[in-house]
């Protein structure tokens, strides 16, 4: 069984579960930004009155992230609306200006992904916490407000692919060059729908110059 199995279900009720299969599983973070939020909270307040509610409101992560500051009154309207959500839901991890930053760089800092987590965001970057060794991946901004009101997302349980690194990086070659040189190898839509697991020799070994 491959990582991303292994955490998944670690996240449902059931025993097993394999790849292709839809599941539906229990979320430890959910982020939203100040341009993907705002379609996720319009969506949540649409729901009934007695569905109108957060799962935990310390499992959702609100971070001003590309319209902050605020270039023109539009974007201005796009964070005064999730600061009004945060603060009407009590939003434990909302973080305004001051507090804010590249919102993948500050989860990570703050601790609030850890190794094995199961994480969803309405950013296509959010399969960044994989480096941690949790399984995360970006979502509509739908999928996004049934998971404030459920804490559960759907998913299709995806293939892995592993990829195999041998030998030693010359000096100057980072891990950038790296994964640049294997999405020019896969392609861009190589491993479309695919968990990408890395190991190898080179994986993880401290570089000296």
């Amino acid at each position: 069984m491959t990582i991303s199995e292994k955490i998944l279900l670690a996240h449902t009720n059931k025993k097993e579960i394999y790849p292709g299969e839809f599941i539906l599983a229990d979320i430890d973070l959910c982020l939203g930004n100040d341009i993907t939020a705002p379609l996720a909270i319009k969506e949540f307040e649409k729901l009934p009155l007695s569905k109108r509610r957060i799962f935990d409101n310390k499992k959702i992560a609100l971070i001003p992230d590309h319209f902050t500051p605020n270039k023109d009154i539009k974007s201005a309207e796009q964070c005064k609306l999730v600061r009004e959500f945060a603060k009407k839901y009590e939003i434990e991890n909302y973080f305004e200006v001051g507090r804010m930053g590249i919102e993948h760089a500050l989860l990570p800092e703050l601790g609030l992904v850890k190794p094995g987590d199961l994480v969803i965001g309405a950013d296509s970057h959010t399969c960044t916490y994989g480096a941690l060794g949790a399984f995360s991946t970006g979502v509509g901004s739908t999928d996004l407000a049934f998971a404030f009101a459920s804490g559960k997302c759907w998913f299709k349980v995806p293939q892995t692919i592993k990829f195999i690194y041998y030998g030693r990086l010359n000096k100057w070659v980072s891990g950038k060059d790296i994964i640049l040189y294997t999405i020019g190898d896969v392609g861009v839509s190589g491993c479309l729908y695919k968990s990408m697991e890395f190991s190898g020799e080179v994986i993880g070994v401290e570089r000296r110059a």
